[in-house]
């Protein structure tokens, strides 16, 4: 009886061993990729370089630049890429991205985004400015840059249905096109529990 005892209590050690073994392993082998996701690959890094000096011959003949080093995106912060090479106008000292778009696996950079968020930093207190002039201080504005689609703008009235209407929002959007020349944008206005939307 003993023996058959100490023959199960035997195996149920061998089996919780045996288990630990496998979690340590699995540990590890989770450890080592995680370690070698944060590692840029050189011949990627070496790629990205080559493909940059490239597309800036063929894009930009005129312009001086230098190659500062590459970004690589271990947090899978970017959409569009792994891999970018920082790009130094030495004219302008102002810094670019040259990338595979993992989308459309075409090299482009990001100049005309860092242009767009430019403008909207400058723009967003001149629409806080007239918001706040034309129905009260808002609860909250957010202004986000999109080359892909209309850049979103986002505004929180505390205003009461009755405190406005459509001529309002349509003179904001005359405001927007008009004074600040914003080109395209998806504008959507939130108050008591109604939105309005407008696309331009």
């Amino acid at each position: 009886m003993m023996n058959k005892w100490s023959k199960g209590w035997s195996i149920f050690i061998f089996s919780i061993g045996g288990i630990v073994v496998l979690l340590i392993f699995a540990i590890v082998l989770l450890f080592l990729n995680f370690r070698e996701s944060l590692t840029p690959d050189e011949k990627e890094e070496a790629k990205v370089i080559s493909q940059a000096e490239k597309y800036l011959q063929e894009k930009y003949p005129t312009m001086k630049y230098e190659i500062s080093g590459v970004e690589y995106d271990k947090g899978s912060q970017h959409d569009k890429f792994d891999y970018a090479a920082v790009i130094i106008n030495t004219e302008t000292q102002n810094t670019f991205m040259v990338y595979e778009n993992r989308h459309t696996k075409q090299m482009e950079d990001d100049i005309a985004f860092q242009e767009l968020s430019k403008f909207i930093e400058q723009v967003t207190p001149k629409v806080h400015s007239y918001i706040t002039e034309t129905f009260g201080e808002p609860q909250g504005i957010s202004f986000t840059p999109s080359l892909d689609n209309p850049s979103s703008l986002n505004i929180k009235l505390n205003n009461k249905k009755e405190e406005v209407n459509e001529k309002m929002f349509e003179s904001f959007i005359d405001y927007l096109q008009r004074e600040l020349k914003v080109e395209h944008a998806h504008v959507t206005i939130m108050y008591e529990n109604e939105q309005w939307d407008k696309e331009f």
